[in-house]
């Protein structure tokens, strides 16, 4: 059993992108050019699996750490590096989970799309099959999507020796779980701080995805109980859940942007200016005229200061 993670995304100001290149070509060598990921103009590749894209017009820079690169790395190699990115200001906006199970019989996938079809599943609301077989009825695909893809959690479950052709069917099965935006920053902390303990932290978070209790009319899961191979799967370990985070206001979001993007560039020029915040600013400032569109932050505002609803700030 292996627990480790296949795919980290980060995301920062476009102003450590001297930085990153250069961190990351003193790790992995030259990169080649790369148009980029979607919405973005242009990109590097540091093979195999490490993709960097700049260009967006938000004026940020991304950075993918792909499942072919972290599993040829060691862990904790590619944890230092993505805490020295995060220390930088960037947030990791997707993490992937993996855990493989390799000899040890688990049914996972069988057992699994059994349990969605007897309405077992809990915590994800939608479940899709997605099997292969040859005429014969030799399975060469076997895979179960929970939770939709674009949502903030998502899990697949499915037989890597299939995929691969390396293992027969049921040899090498792996419980794969995709945290996005809030969640999957909250889990990469996470890892990161758990240091030694980071694969058990990982399967927690893994087992927590998702839930599959009897069906036995009751609604509350505490009235419901563990299936039995997923209670037999999860042995002892306490399954820890990703909740969603309140989602902040569109001033808030607006605030948080500016200080993780053109607020401490601000005050790095008003240190080697010698010159005051207000000096400067009045410097900046000078002979432009509000705007007068509408944006979530400006809508947020008039918002507050109408209702007086506590402090702008």
């Amino acid at each position: 059993m292996w627990c480790r993670p296949d795919w980290i995304r980060l995301v920062g100001s476009e102003s450590n992108a001297d930085w990153l290149v250069a961190r990351l070509s003193t790790a992995y060598g030259e990169s080649v050019p790369h148009n980029g990921a979607m919405y973005f103009r242009a990109g590097a590749l540091w093979h195999p699996g490490i993709l960097m894209s700049w260009g967006h017009k938000s004026e940020i820079v991304m950075i993918d750490l792909q499942g072919s690169r972290l599993a040829s790395t060691q862990v904790e190699k590619f944890m230092q590096l993505t805490t020295e990115i995060m220390m930088r200001g960037f947030r990791c906006t997707r993490i992937d989970l993996a855990v493989d199970h390799v000899g040890m019989d688990l049914q996972i996938y069988k057992n699994a799309v059994a349990s969605c079809e007897a309405g077992e599943l809990c915590k994800l609301r939608t479940f899709s099959p997605d099997p292969e077989y040859k005429a014969d009825g030799t399975p060469t695909r076997r895979l179960l999507k929970l939770g939709k893809r674009d949502s903030a959690v998502c899990v697949r479950i499915y037989d890597k020796g299939l995929e691969t052709q390396t293992l027969p069917a049921g040899q090498w099965e792996r419980f794969e779980v995709e945290f996005k935006d809030d969640r999957a920053n909250e889990v990469c902390i996470a890892l990161i701080e758990s240091e030694e303990r980071m694969a058990q932290t990982l399967w927690e978070y893994v087992i927590g995805s998702v839930d599959f209790r009897e069906s036995n009319g009751r609604t509350e899961l505490k009235r419901r109980p563990r299936v039995q191979w997923w209670d037999q799967y999860i042995g002892r370990i306490s399954p820890r859940y990703c909740a969603p985070q309140h989602k902040k206001s569109g001033f808030d979001t607006w605030c948080n942007w500016a200080r993780g993007s053109f607020a401490p560039r601000f005050l790095q020029l008003c240190q080697i200016a010698g010159v005051s915040t207000e000096k400067m600013l009045a410097m900046l400032l000078q002979d432009l005229e509000p705007a007068r569109t509408e944006t979530p932050a400006t809508v947020d505002l008039r918002a507050r200061v109408a209702s007086e609803k506590g402090p702008i700030m």
